[in-house]
């Protein structure tokens, strides 16, 4: 783990102005490297989603820097954002989102169809992410035929599907049980050493987060290490 892969310098992020302005992020830096999971632990309201979303690039910060495999995000126009938020970035959601009228390997083969990938290799890159995760055997099933966990694994490897940089998992086990969360993220630690990528994961898990290289949190605004 020694390519730096995300780094924010300096973040602020201010909804709003005047005296009714509310200050989340006030100078937030962090940087993740290559193969590094980092959890991120923190209250509610403290501004994880707006990290998380900073770090997606799903959002602009009032200022600092957001560098993504040496690149200055923050000040790339829209459509350089959104061909670099494709190109390298996953996300995977408390709630799996996949598409109920599509099979499990066709909610993982169109990211890619839409990232130009043909249909032939999409369809052999879904195949070998599902028997990676085990759930091979389940690629022709809906979401309403799997179970949580596997849904979730279908979502993971959706995530994975264009080889992205990073991934973002926001509560990515919330609703699963004790047992199925040590699987689902087993199965995404892996996915994340075999790509060389890096992760953060923001939980309210703490047996999860221990299980991260790192844990963080968010205090007046700031990124700080935390201790369990």
């Amino acid at each position: 783990m020694s390519e730096t892969l995300l780094e924010l310098r300096n973040v602020v992020q201010t909804y709003g102005s005047g005296e009714g302005a509310v200050h989340v992020l006030r100078g937030a830096d962090l940087t993740i490297k290559r193969g590094e999971i980092i959890a991120l632990i923190a209250p509610s309201g403290a501004g994880k989603s707006t990290l998380l979303h900073i770090c997606g690039l799903l959002e602009r910060p009032t200022s600092g820097d957001v560098g993504i495999d040496g690149e200055n995000a923050a000040k790339l126009a829209d459509r350089q954002r959104t061909l670099l938020r494709r190109h390298r970035i996953g996300y995977v959601y408390q709630f799996h989102h996949l598409l109920p009228e599509f099979s499990a390997i066709e909610n993982v083969t169109m990211p890619q169809l839409i990232a130009g990938q043909g249909q032939k290799d999409a369809d052999k890159r879904s195949m070998e992410l599902l028997d990676a995760m085990g759930i091979a055997h389940r690629a022709k099933h809906r979401p309403a035929e799997l179970s949580g966990g596997e849904q979730q694994r279908v979502a993971i490897v959706r995530a994975a599907a264009n080889r992205p940089s990073l991934i973002l998992a926001d509560e990515p086990t919330g609703n699963l049980d004790p047992a199925t969360s040590d699987v689902v993220f087993a199965a995404l630690a892996d996915l994340i050493r075999q790509q060389n990528a890096g992760c953060i994961i923001a939980t309210h898990n703490h047996d999860l987060a221990r299980k991260a290289d790192r844990i963080v949190t968010i205090v007046e605004g700031r990124v700080v290490p935390h201790t369990l």
